[in-house]
């Protein structure tokens, strides 16, 4: 504030006080107006006064017209911006909408090319790399376009094959004969020597072979002896003569020999070949047999393999066992309709026992308590299905948790070549090359003979820390980085690899432990080709029977022996009484036959 604004103030200060001392005198400023004058006056101050009140009034007309317009235009501005916020929203779910589709529609384009591999192409999971795959001449003609490449007559249809070596010549081996094919009888044809030339010399002797298949159906009639004793009894017999059977050879509840039940058994469940099948092979052989009488004959010898099959499960799940599980899927014909159950199977390499068994159908987690009862297992490896969460897990299992949980690596390796090879993710080759090179030093391992301590000394070697310690890093690099555009296979193996890590790695920690579950896939894939002959199952009692024929085909597999002479050897047993089933497993029937 300058001075002469502070002066003019203190003036205006000074006036007002000299005006409240000596106020103004009142003066009339229309004393000089006639009584006319100020009516008119007073009329024309009325009408400007009734013309203000008029104004006013439309003013605050007006007033309230734009009053009514500003609350409308409000309405309007929040129902805009509520619409636009829906708008938003909308073209925020469209965002979302359009992302799960590009996924959605990846998903479908790598599953498409896996269906084409897995059906035109090489089903090997190998992650070696790939020769560049060349398009045919059938793709080169459709895609032509009229334009001329020097690479279209580079090659030619009819190129020379290359010609194949030529075997050097081995002196030594001329006059020697190979033959690798024998049959279990043989018949020796012999010439007639005497109706040879008078000057014939004979240099030498020997014989051409030639194989004949015998397939028949022999019926043998007991001849049973109805007689009544002195006391009174009527009694049946079989009274063997000299040098002829010493007792009916049928596996009791049924009209089958051992041999034929064996035979049965043999074709339906190792052959995988149909019960309608069999009926007609049988039926060619001048023989009547229904299909259900078939059914009932198997089902007779089931319940004697079933006790066979106890006596495994003693052994498989003995304590501190090491043990693969796995399930399949199968169809059985429950309450008019077609429902799809699950099988199960148990696989001790140490033992060499696998144990099949069925549930009412079930996939859950009960079927493997029940299953195990009180058995002290000291590892189960499983490809990480939900219902073995319960294992080593104390707050779920009291029962299993000292038990190892170990995951099948396999199913993780498979899981990063899929992802790799149809969701074309370069980290993933470099997963699946880390766990390709753990394999290579099991096999080294095998090869070598290891016993489980020194294996289990180079399972804990740096070289193999490394390798863990590579895979952990690029893991969590992996899972830190955006997944917007990740394949869809390369999300599931790393989430795989995550949440199955510490059962993943567990067999680094014992010498004993398998890497993989291949062992449990192996076995149970004859229940796979099975399927897809026999397409189904009538009902639980045959999903409950084609177990135990399976535990005893798979355990005689995993022994190495001969399953038609086994399952033969097994049923001729039962029907000359023999009830001895711990000893009746593949490394003991020999023995034990001799003594029924």
């Amino acid at each position: 504030m300058d001075n002469r604004e502070y002066e003019k103030i203190l003036a205006s200060a000074e006036r007002l006080r000299l005006r409240e001392k000596e106020p103004e005198p009142w003066s009339d400023n229309y004393s000089d107006m006639n009584s006319m004058e100020k009516s008119m006056l007073l009329d024309e101050l009325f009408a400007l006064r009734k013309a203000d009140r008029e104004e006013r009034d439309k003013l605050l007309e007006k007033l309230d017209r734009m009053t009514e317009q500003l609350l409308v235009l409000n309405e309007n501005s929040q129902r805009l911006l509520k619409q636009n916020d829906e708008l938003k929203q909308m073209l925020s779910d469209r965002d979302a909408l359009i992302e799960k589709l590009q996924k959605e529609n990846a998903a479908l384009k790598e599953q498409k090319k896996l269906d084409r591999k897995n059906l035109y192409g090489s089903k090997s999971q190998k992650a070696s790399a790939r020769k560049r795959e060349t398009s045919s001449r059938e793709e080169d003609k459709d895609d032509f376009d009229g334009r001329y490449t020097p690479q279209d007559c580079s090659a030619s249809d009819m190129s020379n094959p290359e010609q194949p070596e030529k075997k050097e010549e081995r002196p030594y081996r001329k006059g020697m004969s190979y033959r690798r094919m024998k049959a279990d009888r043989y018949v020796c044809h012999e010439s007639d020597l005497s109706k040879l030339p008078h000057d014939a010399v004979v240099i030498k002797t020997f014989y051409k072979y030639a194989y004949e298949q015998v397939s028949s159906i022999l019926e043998h009639r007991y001849q049973v002896v109805r007689y009544k004793t002195g006391d009174g009894k009527i009694r049946e017999e079989y009274i063997p003569k000299e040098n002829g059977p010493e007792r009916i050879d049928v596996v009791p509840g049924t009209h089958a020999s051992g041999d034929f039940l064996a035979h049965l058994a043999f074709n339906h469940f190792v052959l995988n070949i149909p019960y309608y099948r069999e009926m007609y092979r049988i039926n060619d052989h001048s023989m009547s047999l229904s299909r259900m009488t078939l059914v009932n004959w198997l089902d007779k010898g089931a319940a004697f393999t079933a006790k066979l099959v106890e006596a495994l499960k003693a052994m498989a799940t003995e304590k501190d066992s090491i043990v693969n599980c796995d399930e399949t899927w199968c169809k059985v014909r429950k309450y008019d309709r077609y429902r799809k159950c699950y099988i199960w199977v148990l696989v001790n390499k140490a033992q060499r026992t696998a144990i099949f068994f069925y549930e009412n159908g079930s996939r859950g987690r009960d079927v493997l308590t029940d299953f195990f009862g009180d058995a002290e297992l000291k590892s189960i490896m499983s490809d990480g299905y939900n219902a073995y969460v319960f294992i080593g897990d104390g707050l779920k299992s009291a029962q299993f948790k000292d038990t190892v949980h170990q995951v099948c690596m396999s199913h993780a390796k498979n899981k990063f070549v899929k992802a790799a090879s149809q969701g074309h993710e370069a980290e993933a080759e470099l997963f699946a090359a880390d766990i390709g090179e753990l394999f290579a030093n099991e096999r080294r391992y095998a090869r070598a003979g290891l016993a489980a301590e020194e294996r289990l000394r180079e399972r804990q070697s740096t070289a193999t820390k490394e390798i863990v310690i590579r895979m952990r890093g690029r893991l969590e690099s992996e899972l830190a980085r955006d997944t917007q555009f990740r394949s869809q296979y390369y999300r599931e193996a790393l989430n795989y690899l995550k949440k199955f890590w510490k059962e993943l790695f567990a067999f680094l920690h014992d010498g004993d432990f398998p890497i993989d579950n291949n062992l449990a896939e192996r076995t149970i894939r004859k229940l796979t080709t099975q399927r897809n002959n026999s397409l189904h199952y009538g009902g639980d009692a045959g999903a409950e029977m084609a177990p135990t024929y399976h535990s005893v085909i798979s355990t005689v597999k995993l022994h190495g022996c001969s399953i038609w002479n086994f399952i033969g050897t097994f049923f001729k047993k039962i029907f000359n009484g023999c009830r001895d089933y711990a000893n009746m497993v593949p490394d003991r029937i020999t023995s034990v036959a001799s003594q029924c």
